[in-house]
């Protein structure tokens, strides 16, 4: 921010000022032909579909998940996205099929964003022909550290791997 336009700007003050008195004036307007019973203010039935869908895919991603800043500010993903990630990296493991992951998330200082990812925990299935179950282990934790590393700034986090199951 340079000083032209800084907070204290009172170009900017004004500025703010009159655009909250636009936003007032259209909610005056929207209530008043809500009122009259104006058609215009009803919300189509594309507009409450598209909203509805948005709702639902929400749900399926999960609710985002804070990340550290990179240089370009603070940024999240979904729990989807991260779990997709941890599944991909599992499954690229020869040997190792993913089943579950669970995350313990720090605090997050944004209402309905989980925090920062402080410890996975993977459950998965080993191949029968596996010759050693804990070196298994210890590379799925690797590849899934590295990924996290790698792809979304999390450095030394702690992951538990859970060899729960055998397949062919």
């Amino acid at each position: 921010m340079n000083e032209s336009t800084s907070p204290r700007d009172p170009l900017d003050g004004a500025a703010t000022a009159a655009y909250l008195d636009l936003i007032r004036s259209v909610h005056e307007e929207w209530d008043r032909l809500e009122v009259s019973g104006d058609g215009s203010v009803q919300m189509s039935a594309g507009a409450l579909s598209t909203i509805k869908e948005s709702v639902r895919a929400d749900a399926r991603h999960g609710a985002p998940v804070q990340l550290p800043p990179t240089p370009a500010g603070p940024f999240t993903i979904t729990e989807l996205a991260l779990r997709t990630l941890v599944r991909a990296t599992v499954d690229a493991v020869p040997g190792a099929r993913a089943l579950r992951t669970a995350v313990t998330f720090a605090g997050a200082g944004i209402p309905r964003t989980r925090g920062l990812p402080i410890r996975l925990s993977c459950r998965v299935s080993a191949a029968r022909s596996t010759r050693s179950l804990p070196a298994l282990a210890e590379k799925v934790r690797e590849d899934v550290r590295r990924a996290c590393r790698i792809e979304l700034g999390l450095e030394d986090l702690p992951i538990d791997i859970h060899i729960e199951d055998l397949h062919d």
